[in-house]
């Protein structure tokens, strides 16, 4: 028996989301689709069934990273003359390794 196929608008109705979210979460591997011409997809009914948002962990780490890119990138633009950026990864590594040592204490 062939399972129903949906179109993105149909499982975002169905399950109270936007569109754009739906999309989204195929993108990220969160719902499998099929591609159906050049920007249709289809997603099997049953594929949805067991679906969840992305954990609130997981996002939070997601969060977390951006920060420090964004504190990098500050940091970056308020140094004066040439970036030498070997020594920034050193710097960071040397961060992260201290972090992981406050961890394990």
């Amino acid at each position: 028996m062939a399972s129903e196929l949906l179109t993105v608008k149909e499982v975002a109705d169905r399950l109270k989301l936007n569109p754009q979210t739906v999309r989204r979460w195929i993108r990220a591997g969160l719902l499998p689709a099929s591609r159906v011409g050049r920007r249709q997809w289809r997603v099997k009914a049953e594929d949805f069934g067991g679906l969840r948002e992305p954990r609130t962990r997981d996002l939070a780490k997601r969060r977390a990273a951006v920060a420090q890119i964004r504190a990098l990138r500050d940091q970056i633009a308020r140094r004066t003359g040439p970036i030498d950026v070997m020594e920034l990864v050193r710097e960071s590594r040397r961060e992260l390794e201290e972090r992981g040592a406050h961890r394990g204490s």
